[in-house]
């Protein structure tokens, strides 16, 4: 059942006989998603059709893929297409053990069905990706109305249908995609935890649905494994501030928020190896690195007493982690001119609070506007323009998301989603130096600022409309 905060706050915003006819017949969500798939469909076959006929060679190869904006496509395509044949040849065992990231081999699988007839290729892989495309707009939806109403759901939705970059990438085999899917549903589920009360079994069973993501997520993309497990626990203690607020205890749904938790922090402990396939392939060498590294350490350090042994405090160890992983970045694109503070490191705790504020601006803003006209080295001027846009477009969005979290301000759900957001993109400013990596990993907390930014929108619309009906009301009465 709804609570009385989201059952007050919807009446309140309940959408006028107008515009519920203004999102009936053709702006029904069905309608909606039918035309959504017709638009990735058709970009996919376009896409596959440039590179076919090598019309932009510098920018998508024979099978479609991006190589200037997606190059690790390559790599993914190929081994999808050797898993697919393990498949199709019985290999059922060697499928399951194979050394591949989970993506590809959802990506083999469809290569399996579909591959003999599209090809292995972006189209044969369309199967796959328009799912993960029209599921994360179903998600989104669901979302918008669960935190607002319908009509925020239909308006954000509709903008990340069309969100240019986010479109191309979700027709290249990438693992973001289903990053994103899954972040959107595991989301979801935490929302109503927040909006909602479960019975026990209805409680149990979405907290099992929930640890069921969290391990794709982790194995999807173990990079974001810390991102994964702060937003599991920001979940938590707004759920633990909706009971203090109401003052009773919802103890079902408390338990699933516990079973969601409980398997999000040991899945890296049961699972290690399986892990490690979710990491980029330089992410992996480097904890490989440096687990051999801390081995030989080890073995060389002879402290003679226990005073002597190195007490290394815990925010020091988050701080090193943290300068590790941006190291990292740093030299996987050492050249790629579009790098932002990639002279600056961190030694420890203190350095990394003061970049802070910096961090945040990065991840909010970037590509700055002295990005938008130079030209990029893979993406050349036409993406660098591209990326310019969409920023002019972000920073829209992100105004209108303070005007949504305004009139949502005291729901949890939209502090929710703002938190969430917030962390995310302030944690990749910290570690994430190159702006195309940026972007790719930014998405799924731009979506949830679109969300709350198409309640800010929706308002701002009603009131122009109001407006303008009475300016037409005077005329008629004049």
């Amino acid at each position: 059942m709804r609570q009385s905060q989201q059952t007050d706050s919807r009446s309140e915003e309940a959408p006028s006989a107008e515009g519920v006819a203004e999102t009936g017949a053709w702006r029904s969500p069905a309608r909606l998603l039918c035309a959504a798939a017709i638009l990735h469909l058709a970009l996919s076959v376009t896409i596959y059709g440039l590179g076919r006929y090598a019309l932009f060679p510098d920018t998508f190869d024979s099978n479609g893929v991006a190589v200037a904006f997606a190059s690790d496509g390559v790599r993914y395509r190929a081994a999808a297409a050797a898993l697919s044949a393990a498949l199709r040849g019985g290999e059922i065992r060697y499928w399951t053990g194979a050394d591949h990231p989970f993506h590809v081999k959802l990506y083999s699988v469809c290569f399996a069905l579909f591959g003999p007839w599209l090809g292995y290729n972006v189209v044969g892989a369309e199967p796959l990706n328009i799912l993960f495309y029209l599921a994360s707009l179903v998600l989104i939806f669901r979302l918008g109305r669960e935190v607002f109403n319908r009509r925020a759901g239909l308006l954000a939705a509709g903008a990340v249908a069309l969100w240019s970059s986010f479109l191309l990438h979700t027709t290249q085999f990438l693992k973001d995609p289903l990053f994103v899917l899954g972040t959107l549903a595991l989301i979801l589920i935490i929302v109503r935890w927040l909006t909602r009360t479960y019975s026990w079994a209805e409680a149990l069973l979405t907290g099992a649905a929930g640890g069921l993501i969290a391990t794709a997520l982790w194995l999807t993309r173990a990079d974001m494994g810390e991102m994964l497990v702060a937003t599991v626990l920001l979940g938590a203690v707004l759920l633990v501030a909706r009971q203090l607020w109401e003052r009773r205890a919802w103890t079902t749904n408390s338990a699933g928020m516990a079973l969601l938790v409980a398997v999000t922090v040991s899945v890296p402990l049961i699972m290690p190896h399986a892990l490690e396939l979710g990491r980029s392939p330089s992410s992996a060498r480097a904890s490989a690195e440096r687990e051999a590294l801390r081995r030989v350490a080890d073995e060389e350090a002879t402290p003679t007493t226990q005073q002597e042994a190195p007490q290394t405090h815990l925010w020091s160890r988050v701080a090193a982690h943290v300068g590790d992983v941006r190291r990292r970045f740093i030299e996987m694109c050492p050249n790629a001119g579009s790098n932002i503070d990639d002279d600056v490191q961190f030694k420890g705790m203190a350095d990394l609070v003061r970049y802070l504020p910096r961090a945040a601006v990065v991840g909010f803003f970037a590509p700055f506007p002295d990005m938008w006209l130079a030209s990029g080295k893979q993406v050349g001027a036409t993406g660098r323009l591209l990326g310019g846009l969409e920023s002019l477009a972000m920073y829209a969005v992100e105004g209108l998301a303070l005007l949504g979290l305004w009139r949502g301000r005291r729901r949890l759900s939209v502090w929710l989603l703002l938190s969430v957001a917030a962390t995310g993109m302030t944690a990749l400013g910290l570690v994430v130096v190159n702006v195309g990596t940026l972007y790719r990993l930014r998405y799924v907390f731009l979506i949830l600022l679109i969300i709350i930014a198409a309640e800010g929108a929706a308002h701002i619309r009603e009131v122009l409309a109001k407006k303008a009906r009475e300016v037409r009301e005077r005329d008629v009465a004049g």
